[in-house]
């Protein structure tokens, strides 16, 4: 990256954003009034109660009360397990360095298998820290046993003041949060559809950030906010396929309008034209259907505009077909407004099954084991930190544990240049409280800033208040040594490289090679659900067992796609193919769960009909399964073989219109469904590089 690129995306990810001011403040006055007890009561390790306000603090409150809570527990039972086994290993070397690693496999396994994986980081950091803390600060035992009472102090004084000042001061629920965001997002691409059309007093989007800072930012904050919002949601967790449906599809209609802008001439055709200005309305039509879902009314589906010219650019075309994938989820809530809800898992469903997370957990477990013989051997405790940084960038891939590493090292630098100025030029020359608090809260402000970037900065921002908090809190008053910070960042760079070596030496992961092969996976678990998609089951838990595992698929392959960013080699273009195949196989997901959930609950149908649509499931479960061939390693199925499975699947589908004829003249029941499928199905094959034969477009159109 070039120091202008750099310099824009500073200047980008920095920018002003709603409600980014409001959170800043109510961090820095969390902060600011946990000093009161900590200098009255002289409570030790202060640094403790700034970082986890730093970890908690969300947007929504909903997300701030879950981590709060879970936080208490995970810090409550991983210090619980530590002083239990002090009482057998404290003194015995060789017995804490396995309960050491133990406690770091344990933890890090829970980080990847839980479904809230934060609780796992909670319950192994402090535990696995504890083994060491003997070879850090030599303490007698009652002085070690006190340190960690003060240490769980320390935690739950930081939690409690911040959850206080958050509900006090914040709100936002996160659902809401998640439709604001679409909302803004579908605002944008129509303002820029009309803007490139030529169109004036373009209605403003309530919004700071632009186009590009959207398509830059992808879909990690929406998906962040939905899966708080199934946490604390009823209404999320029955719509929770057509919500992740509709980020995937928005995110990609914000992709190619900010493509569409820099393809697009200053002056374009008048028919261009005016196929900007028709989708331009679709958006505005798509935006008022997804409030309408908001508000729990009846939501007509948004009409799609006529097909654009042979001239019209690549991502004009893309962005009608997205705007129809969307009409698809309109349309399909619509028919199936109530749905029944699996319970809670804590879980992922292939949490026993799953080899990659032991492989995970036993990565970051060697590379910590590393940096705590090497530092010991070294008699350098004040680089502990790098075991720290092991576990904290042990991530599913590499791309994802190198934005994490760019980021805890960028912010250690910047917030131990800011510990060193207020150290050598402020704090010399204030006096009084009023004067360390003006210098602590600026600090704050800062990285709390920061931290409520977009997710691509954010960690910076944390990683920037505790290099801070580490240079000016190390003792009740004013710090007057910058070993700490020297220290920091020394430790800090040696557990990246020592982490980066095991990460590429051992079972390396890219994201890249990960978001195909899930991708794959999708459609193999999307093909044994058509199979058995017509058939009313007795048990329809098999349903929702197959439904929780897609879902959590498909939000594999939406993560690998944000991280395979920064991988070195990872191509755009490649990720978006992937996107937008990732979108197709969503709302065929979507349609075959309403076709399932139809027949469960529908009447015995005539024996030609039952047949007809067994064979469309047959068909479609082919179609599905030759793609994954096609995307997963290997490659093996050709084109020739996935055009003619969905030819098949067309005789199919034109058989099951003739026998529903005389039943459905409506085209309610499950003949709608099944024309909605023709178009999701179609639509998929067209992403995976198949033309729609046109025999298709008359199918679908009767």
């Amino acid at each position: 990256m070039t120091a202008a690129a750099l310099v824009d995306f500073l200047r980008r990810e920095l920018a002003p954003t709603p409600g980014r001011g409001s959170a800043t403040f109510r961090l820095t006055l969390a902060c600011v009034i946990a000093t009161i007890p900590i200098l009255t009561h002289r409570i030790p390790h202060a640094l403790v109660v700034m970082i986890v306000m730093y970890l908690v603090t969300q947007e929504d409150t909903a997300a701030t009360l879950v981590g709060s809570v879970l936080g208490a527990i995970g810090v409550t039972v991983g210090l619980g397990a530590a002083l239990l086994v002090w009482m057998v290993a404290l003194d015995i070397a060789w017995l804490r360095i396995v309960c050491f690693v133990g406690f770091l496999f344990v933890g890090l396994f829970l980080k990847r298998v839980l479904v809230i994986g934060a609780l796992g980081s909670a319950i192994g950091v402090p535990a696995s820290l504890a083994m060491i803390l003997p070879d850090v600060g030599p303490l007698p035992p009652e002085s070690l046993v006190e340190f960690l009472l003060w240490l769980w102090l320390c935690v739950t004084l930081g939690l409690a003041v911040n959850l206080g000042v958050q509900l006090l001061l914040a709100h936002g629920e996160p659902l809401t949060l998640l439709q604001r965001e679409l909302d803004t997002r579908l605002r944008l691409v129509e303002n820029a559809l009309r803007e490139v059309s030529g169109a004036r007093n373009v209605a403003p989007a309530p919004s700071a950030m632009s186009l590009d800072a959207f398509a830059t930012a992808g879909m990690t904050r929406p998906l962040a906010l939905l899966k708080t919002a199934l946490l604390t949601n009823a209404r999320a967790r029955q719509r929770h396929e057509a919500l992740a449906t509709a980020i995937t599809l928005v995110d990609r209609l914000v992709t190619d309008a900010s493509a569409l802008r820099l393809l697009v001439s200053s002056t374009p055709s008048a028919p261009v034209t005016e196929s900007f200005v028709r989708v331009a309305d679709a958006c505005a039509r798509t935006r008022q259907a997804l409030e309408r879902e908001r508000s729990q009314t009846e939501a007509p589906a948004p009409s799609i505009p006529a097909d654009l010219s042979a001239a019209a650019p690549r991502p004009l075309v893309d962005m009608e077909r997205t705007l129809e994938q969307l009409s698809i989820v309109t349309r399909i809530e619509s028919t199936n407004p109530t749905t029944k809800e699996p319970g809670r898992h804590l879980l992922l469903p292939d949490a026993t099954t799953n080899p990659e997370y032991v492989q995970f957990a036993i990565k970051g477990a060697l590379a910590a084991l590393i940096c705590y013989v090497l530092f010991v051997g070294f008699d350098y405790p004040g680089i502990y930190t790098s075991v720290i940084t092991c576990f904290v960038v042990s991530l599913s891939t590499i791309g994802s544990s190198n934005q994490k590493g760019v980021l805890r090292f960028g912010g250690a630098a910047v917030g131990g240049v800011m510990g060193l100025v207020a150290l050598v030029y402020a704090f010399p020359n204030v006096d009084g409280l009023g004067g360390f608090w003006l210098v602590f809260a600026t600090g704050t402000a800062v990285a709390a800033w920061i931290n409520f970037g977009s997710p691509r900065i954010s960690y910076g921002g944390y990683q920037t208040g505790l290099a801070f908090y580490k240079a000016i809190l190390q003792d009740l008053g004013p710090a007057v040594s910058a070993t700490v910070v020297r220290d920091r960042l020394i430790g800090v760079a040696f557990g990246l490289t020592v982490f980066g070596l095991v990460e590429h030496l051992l079972w390396p992961v890219r994201a890249a090679d990960r978001m195909h092969a899930r991708l794959a996976d999708v459609f193999r678990a999307l093909a044994a659900l058509a199979r058995v998609a017509s058939r009313p089951l007795d048990d329809q838990g098999d349903v929702d067992a197959r439904r929780r595992l897609i879902s959590q698929q498909v939000t594999d392959v939406q993560g690998f796609i944000e991280s395979s960013k920064f991988e070195p080699g990872a191509g755009a273009a490649d990720a978006q193919a992937v996107e937008r195949l990732t979108a197709d196989a969503q709302a065929v997901f979507l349609v075959l769960l309403a076709i399932a959930r139809d027949a469960a609950s529908a009447a015995r149908r005539p024996d030609a009909l039952r047949a007809a649509t067994t064979r469309v499931d047959q068909d479609v479960a082919v179609i599905l399964e030759g793609l994954a061939h096609r995307i997963g390693p290997g490659g093996v199925a050709s084109a020739s073989e996935v055009s003619g499975s969905l030819a098949a699947f067309e005789r199919s589908i034109a058989a099951a219109h003739a026998d529903a004829a005389g039943e459905q003249a409506t085209g309610e029941g499950p003949l709608g469904l099944y024309r909605e499928l023709a178009v999701a199905v179609s639509r998929l094959a067209e992403s995976g590089g198949r033309a729609i034969p046109t025999a298709a477009r008359s199918i679908v159109a009767g």
